[in-house]
């Protein structure tokens, strides 16, 4: 089933199905933030969205219809499969899933909390027939083409008894399981072998088997199995997404790391189902919000390092006895020179003189510039069919200020035919927005 966000379906063929589903989407729901990690800066509606217990990935109504909300990306729960895939290409009457999703992923690969590294020229050629394929074919793509040219080694800290002095000798240990049970002759001892059974290898082979499990591609089936070959020698453990936290990679394993990320994203409650070894339940749902927000502070900071952007700065528009309050966060703040607020809106195209901007929204650029001293500010709209596309602007005059503000409003198109020119088109479409760039 493949939906577009807000929009719906009927589910009548899997209602029976549906309590197990939306207790599964439960879970999700609530694991979700782990591999978006969140400032401690939180705003009051960030930290009463954490709150709700009910999913909010889909709708269900009495009519035994499903409707997706905000969030893209793929789930799968037992028999029933669902796509879903951003609303800019709802009125692409060429229903070209394969260019969906090869933007997606590309939008992706500039996000700097879900970092998808792929080859363009590798998924461009291939054909899958669903999205769960295509983001288990980058992992082994990529896992593959790595520890095939660079096997991972490290040094493994061990602890064990033996029968000649290694490393460092456990006294507390010694003590107690050796002179004490008279295996005085023996050592217990803590050392650091260079080892290839090593946790980072154990947490990547644990990964593979189970997206080996979930997968009915024979491609991804072929590369899965052949990187499990590569570990054969690697112990068999259950590992979670905190062991993956506990590696430490040297800086010479820069690929490495992109790896430990994705074992990371998928061993976490919200993609891998943990319940069960056997289970080919499987989540990949990230709010398009977010992916619009970091694919363009990621785009501009990686074309423009020299502008130094800053992305979700805090500040506070007050002091209440000398205490901040109001907490404010700016998606894109280039120093005194530009702010910018992304939003993953659909601008009305009937909206007259407010150019599809709501008034909440200009009230919140106006207390950004305020707050930051800066007269150049931005509202950035992704473009679509149905959406008002002129380029607008605002002048804000008070005598308290010796400059007007000016907000400028945009929007930019984030989608692409031909992906390995994506990076040049995106440059000059950037460019276009402000003569900052």
């Amino acid at each position: 089933m493949r939906l577009f966000e807000w929009h719906s379906d009927s589910f009548d063929e899997h209602k029976k199905t549906l309590p197990d589903f939306v207790h599964y989407l439960s879970g999700v729901w609530q694991n979700r933030n782990r591999y978006i990690e969140s400032s401690d800066d939180t705003t009051e509606e960030e930290q009463q969205e954490r709150i709700i217990q009910k999913q909010r990935f889909f709708d269900f109504t009495i009519d035994n219809k499903i409707s997706a909300r905000n969030y893209v990306g793929v789930v799968q729960f037992e028999d029933i499969r669902i796509e879903v895939y951003p609303k800019i290409f709802a009125n692409d009457v060429t229903a070209n899933v394969k260019k969906w999703q090869i933007n997606l992923l590309y939008w992706l690969s500039y996000c700097r909390k879900i970092k998808f590294p792929f080859s363009f020229a590798n998924v461009s050629k291939l054909n899958f027939d669903d999205y769960l394929e295509l983001l288990i074919y980058v992992f082994a793509n990529y896992t593959q083409e790595i520890i095939t040219r660079q096997p991972f080694q490290t040094y493994q800290k061990v602890e064990e008894e033996t029968t000649f002095l290694k490393g460092r000798l456990l006294f507390e240990n010694y003590t107690k399981q050796n002179l004490t049970t008279g295996k005085w002759q023996n050592f217990y001892c803590e050392h650091d072998p260079f080892v290839y059974d090593n946790q980072f290898n154990r947490i990547l082979k644990y990964v593979t088997r189970r997206l080996s499990s979930i997968s009915e591609n024979n491609l991804n089936k072929e590369k899965l199995n052949e990187i499990l070959f590569l570990l054969d020698d690697v112990s068999d453990i259950r590992c979670t997404a905190e062991d993956c936290e506990k590696i430490k990679l040297n800086p010479l394993y820069a690929d490495h790391k992109h790896i430990l990320e994705l074992c990371k994203l998928y061993l976490s409650n919200q993609v891998i189902d943990m319940d069960s070894e056997d289970s080919k339940n499987f989540c990949f749902l990230v709010p398009m919000e977010y992916i619009f927000e970091d694919f363009i502070f990621g785009f501009i900071s990686d074309k423009w390092p020299m502008l130094n952007i800053k992305s979700q700065s805090t500040d506070f528009l007050a002091l209440n006895n000398g205490l901040k309050v109001f907490q404010i966060k700016n998606d894109i703040y280039i120093d005194s020179t530009l702010v910018i607020d992304t939003k993953y809106k659909i601008r009305a195209t009937n909206d007259g003189l407010k150019a599809g901007v709501s008034q909440n929204d200009l009230y919140q650029m106006i207390s950004y510039s305020l707050r930051r001293n800066c007269h150049n500010a931005l509202l950035l709209y992704p473009m679509a069919e149905t959406s008002l596309n002129t380029p607008s602007s605002f002048q804000i005059k008070s005598e308290m200020l010796t400059e007007e503000i000016t907000i400028n409003v945009h929007n930019v198109d984030i989608t692409f035919d031909e992906i390995s020119k994506a990076d040049e088109v995106m440059k000059d479409r950037v460019k276009e927005i402000n003569p900052i760039f």
